[in-house]
C-alpha cells in the first residue's frame, strides 16, 4: 500500500558529471561549502549547483523547468532525502531569488540555503528532519539573462532584456545609460546651473542636497544619468534594455500597461513566468512560496494584487502567525503588499499562488538600507550621506563612490560624472557585507517548511471476508501544523447536492492501494482508476 499526498508530473532530470562539476571548480571548498564574498554569476551558480548534484546524489535532482529570454536554461533543484520518498510525496517549499535583474541579494539568498541545507544534512537535527519528511525546489536564478547584464556591465534594468520601446517612439532599447569615462560604472553627471534642482555640500563636495534643503552658499547642478542623448528627443537615457516587469506578468489579476506598467503584452507571455506557472501547476505538493527580492529590510505579505478587503481574514491571521517568527529571528517587520482598495499591484506570482492554488507566498525584500549598516561616525545620533562617505572611506576604500570628475560632454559641455554606485551601495549590499545578510534569512525559511502539512498512514489491517475477498484499511493523519488544503482559500470547491465538495483549489489527499496477485473491487465512497481513492482533507495541528 502506498499513500500520495499531491501528485506531481515528474520534470526532465538532469544528472551532474564529475566533468560538468568542474564548472564549480574554485567556488566550492572540499566540503563543498560555497564563499559569498562576491555576487555570483549565472555559469557561476549554475556551475556551483552541478557539483552539489555530484556530491549529494541521495539528496538532489538537478534539471531546467525551461529556457530564459535569450535560451539559458531556468535551473531548479529539488532537495530532499529520496530514501524516505521521492520529492513530489512530500510537501514543499518553493524558493526563487533574482525575478529583478539588479535584485541580486536575492539570488545570493537562494543559493546560500541551497548550500545550507546540503552541507548540513546529517549533521543539524533540524535540516535533517526536515529533508526526510519534506522537500525544497530552489531555484537561484529566476532572470538568468537580467542577472548577468547587471553583473557584467553595470547597465541598469528591471528585469527581462526583453526590448521594449519605454518613450514610444517606435524604437526598443535605444537610449541606454552609458559608461563616458570608462570607469566601469555608470553613475551620474552634474551640469552646473545656478537655478539647478540639486546643490553640492560646501563642506564635503561629494554630498548632494535637494534644492531646498542645501546649506548656504552651495553650488548647484542639474544632474543627469550618465550617458547620451541617443535619440535626441531631449531626455537622457530614458528607454534604457527591456522594460516588462516580470512580477506583474502573471496570470491572476494580470492587467494591461495602462493600468500596470511593465504587465507585459498577455498573461505569462515571458518564458521565465511560464515556466514558473508550469512548474507549479505540475507540482501541487508546493505549500509555501517565498519569492525573494531585494531591497529594503522587511517582507510584503499577501495580499498583493487584489483589494484587502476581497482577503479571507482566517487566511490573514494564519499569514500574520508564520511571518511572526520572521520578524523575532531577524529583527525586520512583514508588511502588506496591498492596501488600498484599487491601488495595488497587479499580475504578481505571490497572489497567483494564493488564490489558484490556494499557496501563502512572501516577497521577502532583503538588504536594508546604508542607514542600517553605516555606523554613525560623527555621533549625531543619525545616520546620514556624511557617515555614508567616512565608512566607505574608512571601511572599503572608497570603493563603493566615484569621485566627481570633469568630463567634456558631446551634448551638455563641460559636465562632472561621478556618485554612488548605487547598485551596491543600497540596492543590494556591498560585497563585503554579502553573508552576514544572507545567512539571517534562513531560520525563518526552515520554520516555515516545519508548519507544512505531514501526512502520515498506519499499517495496513487486513480483514478476510466471504467469497476470498479481503478488506484493507487505514488510518490517515495529518501530523503536521496547517491542514491539507493549506489555506480557507484552498478548501474552497463546488458544493454538490449531497455536500461534498469537487474540483477545490487544493486537491484532497489520495490513498492508493497496490496489490499483487488480485483485483480490486471497490475502494470506498467512489473508487478511483488504479485503486485511489480520496479522502477528506485532514485539519493540522494549528
Amino acid at each position: 500500500m502506498t499513500r500520495r499526498f499531491l501528485i506531481a508530473t515528474a520534470s526532465l532530470l538532469f544528472v551532474a558529471s564529475p566533468v560538468l562539476a568542474q564548472r564549480g571548480v574554485g567556488l566550492l571548498d572540499s566540503e563543498g561549502r560555497v564563499s559569498f564574498d562576491h555576487f555570483h554569476t549565472w555559469q557561476e551558480v549554475h556551475g556551483i549547483m552541478e557539483s552539489w548534484a555530484w556530491m549529494y546524489p541521495d539528496l538532489t535532482e538537478l534539471y531546467p523547468i525551461g529556457k530564459s529570454y535569450l535560451g539559458v536554461d531556468l535551473m531548479l533543484m529539488e532537495v530532499t532525502n529520496e530514501a524516505t520518498g521521492p520529492a513530489e510525496d512530500k510537501p514543499a517549499i518553493y524558493l526563487d531569488g533574482g525575478i529583478h535583474a539588479a535584485e541580486l541579494t536575492g539570488s545570493e539568498v537562494a543559493l546560500y540555503t541551497l548550500g545550507y541545507l546540503l552541507n548540513n544534512y546529517g549533521t543539524d537535527p533540524v535540516v535533517t528532519e526536515l529533508l526526510d519528511t519534506r522537500a525544497f525546489y530552489i531555484r537561484p536564478k529566476f532572470n538568468p539573462d537580467g542577472s548577468n547584464l547587471v553583473l557584467t556591465t553595470d547597465q541598469s534594468l528591471r528585469s527581462t532584456v526583453h526590448p521594449v520601446d519605454e518613450d514610444f517612439d517606435g524604437a526598443f532599447d535605444e537610449d541606454p545609460s552609458e559608461d563616458l569615462d570608462g570607469d566601469g560604472w555608470i553613475t551620474r553627471m552634474r551640469v552646473p546651473d545656478p537655478e539647478g534642482d540639486a546643490c553640492a555640500d560646501p563642506a564635503d563636495g561629494r554630498i548632494m542636497h535637494p534644492r531646498g534643503e542645501a546649506p548656504s552658499g552651495a553650488h548647484c547642478y542639474r544632474v543627469f544619468p550618465e550617458g547620451i542623448d541617443n535619440d535626441g528627443d531631449g531626455r537622457h537615457s530614458e528607454d534604457g534594455t527591456g522594460g516588462i516587469d516580470m512580477n506583474r506578468n502573471f496570470p491572476r489579476n494580470w492587467d494591461r500597461w495602462h493600468r500596470q506598467p511593465g504587465a507585459g503584452d498577455f498573461p505569462l507571455s515571458e518564458p521565465e513566468t511560464y515556466a514558473t506557472v508550469k512548474f507549479l501547476n505540475e507540482h501541487r505538493n508546493v505549500a509555501f512560496i517565498i519569492h525573494g527580492h531585494t531591497s529594503g529590510g522587511f517582507v510584503y505579505r499577501l495580499p498583493s494584487a487584489s483589494a484587502p478587503s476581497l482577503f479571507n481574514t482566517t487566511d490573514l491571521e494564519l499569514i500574520l502567525d508564520l511571518s511572526a517568527f520572521y520578524t523575532e529571528s531577524t529583527g525586520r517587520p512583514v508588511v502588506p503588499s496591498a492596501t488600498h482598495p484599487t491601488e495595488h499591484r497587479y499580475g504578481t506570482l505571490i497572489t497567483f499562488g494564493y488564490w489558484d492554488h490556494g499557496v501563502i507566498g512572501w516577497v521577502p525584500e532583503y538588504s536594508p538600507g546604508p542607514e542600517s549598516w553605516v555606523p554613525d561616525a560623527n555621533d549625531d545620533g543619525e545616520i546620514d550621506e556624511s557617515d555614508w562617505h567616512a565608512y566607505n572611506d574608512s571601511a572599503f576604500g572608497g570603493a563603493y563612490f566615484s569621485d566627481w570628475t570633469p568630463f567634456e560632454h558631446p551634448q551638455l559641455g563641460a559636465v562632472e560624472i561621478g556618485g554612488w554606485h548605487r547598485k551596491f551601495w543600497g540596492q543590494n549590499p556591498p560585497a563585503e557585507l554579502l553573508l552576514s545578510e544572507v545567512e539571517q534569512q534562513v531560520p525563518w525559511f526552515l520554520h516555515v517548511a516545519s508548519r507544512t502539512p505531514l501526512i502520515s498512514m498506519s499499517d495496513p489491517r487486513v480483514t478476510a471476508m466471504a467469497e476470498n475477498r479481503y478488506r484493507v484499511e487505514v488510518t490517515v493523519s495529518n501530523e503536521g501544523d496547517l491542514a491539507t488544503h493549506l489555506t480557507e482559500r484552498g478548501h474552497v470547491g463546488r458544493a454538490l447536492d449531497d455536500g461534498r465538495l469537487i474540483h477545490q483549489v487544493v486537491a484532497p489527499p489520495t490513498v492508493t492501494l497496490e496489490i499483487e496477485g488480485g483485483r480490486i473491487v471497490e475502494g470506498g465512497d467512489g473508487p478511483l482508476p488504479g485503486g485511489r481513492t480520496t479522502i477528506p482533507h485532514l485539519a493540522g495541528g494549528n
